[in-house]
Parts: structure tokens; C-alpha cells; sequence
């Protein structure tokens, strides 16, 4: 048979754009694009190329999505792998590495990723961000398997370690200084099972447990997350500049009002993604009547000592005693 043979029939059967690239795929040479199908159609290809072929159309036949098909997913512009254990990277999760990159941060930036999945968010921003240092993790051993073999295949400078949130990063520890992190980032499960417009005969392919979270509308986990950072930076364990997170835009406001009630302040919402700077770095002007930016002197000297000043006139006393 030839390939464009197998084109044709295939076309019958899903969508052309599928079949092209499971063609592709199969019978093409790595790294070439849908040009080589239309210069090469009179190709003929073996029947074991055929078989797996056909194999991969009665999949796509069936409702498997194509990532999981071929195995990879474009991210950012990079490529990933995926399968069963781990989302399926999408476009507006994009989203988020753009609003990180809007962030004042450092050259050097210290990320947090919970939640990490293929590491496709992780890998970007390390990526991204040269000289970054890149922690990210996850739940589900077979996720993070998945997101080791994603950060070899893409310079491998991403830490990942398995913890369920932030509970299993020994935050504790006596014996070390508290954390601190420029931008924390997550994508977690925040859908919620009982939206009626869901389109459950796509998502019933991906892993249930990185997709639904039961309990307030769908924000369980983040409640929990945010309970966690909270209970850390009481205790001294933990420094945040930045919340990054997506979730339904449906369940933005909820969000604010649980990430206020923690702490944060809301910047920017695009798309699905909400940002947030953490509270310690603003104060009350009494002023103005109103909360502001401690101006950065102050943040990188309280950030050192490890002391949150919650007015400027503490800070001016402090100048004034030569105790600042």
C-alpha cells in the first residue's frame, strides 16, 4: 500500500489532521513535518508499518487522545512526553509561563513547582530562566518518572522529589535555613466532578487524580496547599514573592477571596491563570489608608534577617537608632 492510500482510507475514519500525523509518525523519518507526506505520498510501506498504523487510528477510532497515541505534546514550543499517567500539557497552561516571565525576578530566580505532572511547566521555566533553580513535585510516582525522563530529554536541571504538596519537603527540619522561593507555581487537579458541561468521554482517558478535586467547588487542594504555606511561613519555615496557579476561570473569585484570607495579594488574572504576591511584602500606610509595596530595600533586608515589618514607621525608628 501506499501512503497515500493509507491516508485515504484513514481520512474516513478521524479526523485528516490526526491521520497525517499518525502517518508521520510511522512512516516518516524523525523530525519531519506534514510537507514530506505530500513529496513521498506514492511511498509504499511495509505491512508491519501498516498494521501499527491501523492500530493507532482504531485507538484514536475509540477516543484516545492523540498525545497519548503518539506519546508527546508540544509545550511552549518544546516537545514532551506523555502517556496515561500524567495530563496532557495544554495551551492554556501556557499562560502561566508567561505571567511568571512578567514577574520582576531575579537572573537567578528560586522556583517551586507543586504538582509538577509531565514537568512540562518545571522544564520551561528552567528553560527559560538559564540560571534558575528549579525544584518541582508531585503525588504520583509514575508522574514523576514521566517528568524525569521529560528533564533528560531537556538538559535535565530541574529537581524532582515526590511529595504530596509541600508536606514531604522537610520544611521542618531544624537543622535548615526556611526556604525561600521567588515564584511557587501549580496546576493542580481543580476540577470540579459535578460541572454538568464537562466532555467526559475525553477527559476519562487522563488520570482522574491529576484532574478532580472533590470538595469546594472543585478548590480542595488549593485550600489545602494554601493551609500548608501559611502554616510554614508562621512557623519561619518558608519565604514566597510569588503565587502562580490556573484553575477555572469559574472559580477565580473563590480563589482570590482563599489565597486573600492567606496572606496574598491578587496582581493579575489571564486566562486561567491568577497571580499573586505574597502579604509580607506589602505594609499599611496610614497614610494613605491603605496597604503598599514595601519598597525593596526593605524586602531584601527583611528577607536576610528574617523579620517582617508591618509598618514603615518601625523601619524608620530602626534608621533612626542605627538598629537598621
Amino acid at each position: 500500500m501506499e501512503i497515500r492510500s493509507w491516508l485515504s482510507e484513514a481520512k474516513k475514519q478521524i479526523d485528516a489532521l490526526d491521520a497525517e500525523l499518525i502517518a508521520l509518525d510511522v512512516f516518516a523519518p524523525r523530525q519531519m513535518d506534514r510537507c514530506w507526506l505530500v513529496s513521498h505520498n506514492v511511498v509504499k510501506i511495509t505491512t508491519e508499518m501498516q498494521r501499527l498504523a491501523d492500530k493507532m487510528v482504531q485507538k484514536r477510532v475509540k477516543g484516545v487522545p492523540l498525545a497519548y497515541i503518539l506519546g508527546e505534546k508540544e509545550f511552549y514550543g518544546r516537545k514532551f512526553e506523555v502517556n496515561e499517567s500524567v495530563l496532557i500539557p495544554r495551551p492554556e497552561t501556557e499562560t502561566l509561563i508567561d505571567l511568571i516571565k512578567g514577574l520582576p525576578l531575579p537572573k537567578q530566580p528560586k522556583i517551586l513547582e507543586v504538582g509538577t505532572g509531565s514537568g512540562c511547566i518545571a522544564i520551561t521555566l528552567a528553560l527559560e530562566y538559564p540560571q534558575a533553580q528549579v525544584l518541582a513535585v508531585d503525588l504520583s510516582k509514575r508522574a514523576l518518572d514521566t517528568a524525569f525522563i521529560n528533564n533528560v530529554l531537556h538538559e535535565g536541571r530541574v529537581g524532582l522529589v515526590q511529595s504530596n504538596l509541600l508536606r514531604d519537603l522537610f520544611l521542618e527540619d531544624e537543622n535548615r535555613e526556611a526556604e525561600h522561593y521567588d515564584v511557587l507555581v501549580a496546576n493542580l487537579p481543580y476540577v470540579d466532578p459535578a460541572w454538568e458541561w464537562l466532555d467526559r468521554q475525553t477527559l476519562d482517558f487522563e488520570p482522574k487524580k491529576a484532574l478532580y478535586a472533590k470538595g469546594n467547588g472543585g478548590l480542595s487542594l488549593y485550600q489545602r496547599m494554601l493551609k500548608e504555606i501559611r502554616h510554614h511561613q508562621k512557623a519561619g519555615h518558608l519565604w514566597l514573592d510569588y503565587l502562580v496557579v490556573e484553575a477555572d476561570p469559574s472559580q477565580h473569585y473563590r480563589l482570590i477571596e482563599m489565597a486573600h484570607r492567606a496572606g496574598f495579594f491578587h496582581l493579575k488574572t489571564e486566562g486561567f491563570g491568577v497571580v499573586f504576591e505574597d502579604g509580607w511584602r506589602y505594609w499599611w500606610d496610614d497614610a494613605k489608608r491603605d496597604f503598599v509595596h514595601k519598597p525593596e530595600e526593605v524586602l531584601q533586608w527583611e528577607l536576610e534577617n528574617g523579620i517582617i515589618h508591618l509598618l514603615p514607621e518601625e523601619v524608620a525608628q530602626k534608621k533612626r537608632l542605627g538598629e537598621w
